[in-house]
């Protein structure tokens, strides 16, 4: 079972910010998202788009990447839907975007075999909305496609989007060509150039090594700010 609660955020231009107790930032109670019954659904990842509507993403058994899509009010609009291919899948740890035209951006880990980077675009405008489960080959925009998929494993995907809808990915590797970090995982880097005519995700910036250094990176995450420089931080 996977819950959700909304709460509410406001800045002022104040040194000191008292406590807040709960009921004053808790706008809902805890909303159940889906009831996966005997399943295992964890590894949610979320984003709002820009009617206030919430879409999550997760990993079922560690197998299959599963949607879901719900107004502001928590009221489902797409039920629980598979958005993984079909065949044997390892899915984990996805992170999700939301673009200008409030279609969503999804990156995450396929364990099967050599470890993949994987990523897929959906647009929820090509579901009725009714609540139902949604199908994967009408949301999707951009089907199933390998960002990086070398030697060695890699995991912990995180995505940003600049101004104009770049994607952009970053990752945890252990791949190293030259054996000069003696396989202690680091961070690289891709960016993708949306083609939403061919339905297609082309490579701009392929595999790039962003912490060539000697020592354990991971669990990266990424921003693009206001001027489209990509700011990238993890674990080391």
């Amino acid at each position: 079972m996977m819950a959700l609660l909304m709460m509410f955020s406001s800045v002022a231009g104040i040194a000191y910010a008292p406590q807040a107790e709960a009921a004053q930032v808790v706008i809902t109670e805890a909303v159940q998202v889906v009831d996966g019954g005997g399943v295992n659904d964890r590894m949610a990842a979320m984003a709002a788009d820009s009617e206030g509507n919430i879409h999550v993403v997760w990993s079922r058994n560690t197998q299959h990447l599963y949607y879901t899509m719900l107004d502001p009010r928590a009221d489902t609009l797409i039920d629980a839907t598979q958005i993984s291919n079909s065949g044997s899948h390892r899915a984990w740890h996805p992170d999700i975007a939301i673009d200008s035209e409030d279609r969503v951006h999804v990156v995450w880990t396929d364990k099967s075999g050599s470890h993949s980077i994987k990523y897929t675009m959906l647009d929820p405008t090509y579901d009725d909305l009714d609540g139902s489960s949604g199908d994967d080959f009408a949301l999707s925009v951009v089907d199933d496609t390998v960002v990086s998929q070398r030697a060695q494993n890699r995991d912990w995907p995180a995505i940003a989007l600049d101004s104009d809808d770049g994607v952009h990915i970053v990752w945890e590797d252990a791949y190293e060509q030259l054996g000069k970090f003696f396989n202690q995982p680091q961070i690289y880097y891709s960016m993708l150039e949306i083609d939403s005519v061919m339905m297609d995700a082309i490579t701009a910036i392929d595999d790039t090594l962003l912490t060539p250094i000697i020592g354990h990176k991971g669990h990266p995450d990424i921003a693009v700010d206001a001027d489209d420089l990509v700011q990238v931080v993890w674990d080391d």
